[in-house]
């Protein structure tokens, strides 16, 4: 029986081809976006879940409280780990991890070729026992010996063969440089980390190498349970003992006066990608709002199946007739209708994977996302692909099924049907939600766009273009000046500044003393040269004194929301400042100027001018700032630059980055989201553009011997073509109404949080109602013309 069902579904596939093809390519479009996002969201939660012991594994955080400030510490100091698992008796092991980082890149020579050197990133350092821990699965080499002498170093499963081809890297030596250039051996080779790994690393070397390092104090020196550089990670013998050792933690600070006022909780491993408070969040957005939109283009492919499939019964109405008259229950007539809808499903389905297949790389792409093949073939994927086939499937067919099985035999038989039979009104309904979120997308997508071109084009306060930044390392030394010097006295730099970050990247903090006792106010903390802001286009509020050397450690130029964070007089130069046991004197007030995301609103901000020649850059290097002159050959002069840089650092690759592309950088999180959010829209409006087209194709055929006899008693062509669109408009501007309170409401609340935001216009819905209507118009007028231009003669000759 089902067989036959089966081929009554072919029949019907083949008969109907318009419809089938609307049917199966909306169907197939909105599986193929929900199964793609279903991928992605299942990948972000299932970081750090193929670890063994993941559920016991946990990292402590510190929260301090210095005045209105609060900062949040994931990192803690060498020191911490043995001690935690000395005092607390819950913690059965620990590791550290420290991810390399310094102004100076992590360079690697290539052995083959010892004048070939690469930048790398990715450098890993962890205690002995790493691999042991984590379930990293390690291809050559113990994993008991892999990290226990100085110097020793195990390459992912990429880097050995970047480097050593297919030879056995195992026991062979490889340079890296950090702060000087060392020799380590190869003792292991690791399998990749995998996609959904918050681990990462290219190369993972021994904690003793760094400990053998000339700046291993800068990283290992605190003796105390402190923060610090470290990832800290400690298995606990049961998952629920956090809580006691957020306490043991909390009274072990206390016992420390610098430390007396931390609060120490525990994030779990497996929580940490998505629970993370430092970096970038970005994928954490997308987890809020990829679902829903995924659910909701997935009921706009079903909508047009059911809507469509109800049109289409007074089609049916006699088959079904005839089955009830012959025997049949409602209950074998909805198994068919369900049988049918299943065919049309798997097909649909089917279609909707490899769409998935070929688009995923592009979506992946946008994210910048990797997901290894091993995960999209996973169990896990399987099997949430199947149930996404068998909820599509009974939600497909459960409405048709209901409407076409409860049709009565004797009105059927006799022809009596009402044209409008199979729920005029839910098809009406399905028409304006269809709408209704498209128009809310658009709306959704209008203001994303507005608002990512505001923070592109608002006045940051710094004159961003035309300026490139080049990293220094400490390996240049007291040569600095001099490259700085030549870099410019080259024709067509104007200018040149020195700071110890690149703008945009980073800053440190200082806290200064608050009005009141015990409080602290925290601003960014900058150190430049004398040239940084005239280079930068920095304005003055109040200037320091003419003459005034400004090179000092003891002064500090601040902006407008130091002022008003630290309560000073309105003109405060002159005015000092405690930091601690130091006293700063503020030499000058500059404007605000936005060094971070406009997503912020300004911090306050301490800026120290020390001369290029100091000690601070010659030790821990620094950024060089160069602006270059309008109608400059940018390939000839950044070569020049290059040769300059070569002369003082020849171990260093020559690395640049242009201030504006930094400034966009910060953004590049909602941009993405904006790429996205632009192509789920224009799926939503063709695949309420399919079921309109589709809805109005048989619509109208149902009326095509009203429109003949119109047509015989005069009515125009246009006459004809309004009088069956108004229907469906009146339908779209219910849509609008209906959408346009939703989305404002929805962006409203996302552009809170934005310190910097537009105004929601009311051109912005409008815009959304326009496109809707178009696309209404276009769908119905393609139809209602083709039957108001048909002959008369033909439509009226059955009768």
């Amino acid at each position: 029986m089902i067989f036959n069902y089966i081929k009554i579904a072919w029949r019907n596939l083949t008969k109907q081809k318009l419809f089938s093809l609307i049917n199966i390519t909306g169907l197939a479009t909105g599986l193929a976006v929900c199964m793609m996002i279903m991928m992605y969201v299942a990948h972000e939660m299932s970081y750090d879940r193929f670890h063994k012991n993941a559920d016991l594994i946990f990292m402590p955080q510190g929260q301090i409280k210095q005045g209105s400030t609060i900062m949040n510490m994931q990192y803690m100091s060498y020191a911490a780990g043995p001690l935690i698992q000395q005092s607390q008796p819950t913690v059965k092991a620990y590791i550290r991890t420290l991810a390399y980082f310094n102004q100076n890149p992590v360079v690697v020579n290539d052995p083959s070729s010892p004048g070939k050197k690469f930048i790398e990133d990715k450098l890993l350092f962890a205690d002995p026992g790493f691999f042991n821990f984590f379930s990293f699965k390690l291809l050559l080499g113990s994993t008991n010996n892999v990290l226990k002498r100085p110097f020793s170093v195990v390459l992912s499963r990429d880097m050995a063969k970047k480097y050593f081809g297919g030879e056995n890297p195992v026991g062979k030596t490889i340079m890296i440089k950090t702060d000087s250039t060392y020799t380590y051996q190869v003792t292991g080779v690791a399998e990749n980390a995998p996609s959904n790994s918050s681990i990462d690393f290219n190369f993972v070397a021994s904690n003793a190498s760094l400990l053998a390092m000339k700046e291993a104090a800068r990283y290992t020196g605190d003796k105390h349970i402190s923060f610090g550089a470290f990832g800290l990670y400690l298995l606990l013998k049961n998952a629920s003992d956090t809580a006691r050792l957020a306490r043991g933690m909390d009274l072990v600070a206390k016992k420390d006066k610098d430390f007396d006022n931390i609060k120490f909780s525990f994030n779990a491993l497996v929580d940490s990608h998505l629970k993370n408070d430092f970096g970038d969040q970005s994928n954490i957005r997308y987890l809020k709002i990829f679902p829903l939109v995924a659910v909701l283009i997935l009921l706009l492919a079903l909508v047009n199946y059911m809507s469509l499939s109800t049109a289409r019964a007074t089609l049916r109405a006699k088959e079904v007739g005839v089955r009830k008259v012959s025997g049949a229950s409602r209950k074998t007539i909805a198994i068919q209708f369900y049988v049918e809808s299943a065919v049309f499903t798997c097909i649909s389905f089917v279609l909707g994977y490899f769409l998935c297949y070929f688009i995923t790389p592009w979506f992946l792409s946008i994210l910048q996302l990797k997901i290894d093949n091993s995960f999209l073939y996973s169990p896990l994927v399987l099997i949430l692909l199947f149930s996404l086939l068998v909820i599509t499937i009974l939600i497909a067919g459960f409405y048709p099924s209901m409407v076409l099985s409860a049709f009565k035999p004797v009105i059927t038989l006799k022809g009596k049907m009402s044209k409008q039979a199979g729920g005029v009104t839910v098809r009406k309904v399905f028409t304006t939600l269809q709408f209704a979120i498209s128009i809310g997308l658009i709306v959704c997508g209008i203001v994303i766009d507005r608002q990512l071109y505001y923070f592109r084009h608002a006045d940051t306060g710094i004159n961003k273009d035309n300026v490139v930044m080049i990293p220094i390392g400490n390996s240049v030394g007291k040569k600095y000046s001099t490259l700085k010097q030549e870099i410019q006295s080259l024709a067509g730099v104007s200018n040149v500044a020195t700071s110890n970050y690149a703008m945009f990247k980073s800053y440190n903090m200082n806290f200064f003393d608050g009005k009141t006792k015990g409080e602290a106010v925290g601003a960014a903390a900058i150190v430049a040269d004398e040239n940084f802001m005239a280079t930068l286009g920095l304005k003055w509020k109040y200037p320091p004194a003419p003459n005034a050397a400004l090179a000092s450690r003891n002064k500090t130029i601040i902006n407008e929301e130091t002022i008003a964070e630290l309560h000073l007089p309105a003109n405060p130069v002159g005015s000092v400042l405690k930091s601690g046991d130091q006293k700063i004197t503020v030499s000058g007030v500059l404007k605000d100027f936005k060094f971070t995301s406009m997503a912020y609103a300004v911090k306050p901000l301490s800026l120290v001018v020390l001369k290029d020649t100091d000690s601070y850059f010659i030790k821990f290097g620094c950024n060089l700032f160069a602006r270059i002159s309008p109608h400059t050959n940018l390939p000839t002069l950044l070569g020049k630059m290059q040769a300059i840089y070569k002369k003082y650092d020849q171990d260093t690759p020559f690395d640049y980055t242009f201030m504006d592309d930094a400034f966009n950088a910060q953004y590049k999180a909602d941009d993405r989201l904006a790429s996205i959010f632009g192509v789920f829209t224009y799926v939503t409006i063709i695949l309420a553009a399919l079921g309109l087209f589709g809805l109005a194709a048989f619509t109208i055929e149902q009326r095509t011997k009203e429109i003949g006899i119109r047509k015989v008693l005069g009515a125009s062509v246009s006459s004809i073509n309004n009088l069956l669109s108004k229907d469906f408009l009146k339908l779209v501007f219910l849509a609008n109404a209906i959408a346009s309170p939703i989305a404002w409401w929805a962006m409203r609340n996302w552009l809170q949080n934005f310190a910097y935001r537009i105004s929601i216009s009311w051109w912005m819905f409008a815009a959304a109602g326009f496109v809707a209507i178009v696309t209404a118009v276009l769908m119905v007028s393609y139809h209602a013309v083709r039957a108001a231009m048909a002959n008369p003669v033909d439509s009226l000759r059955s009768e």
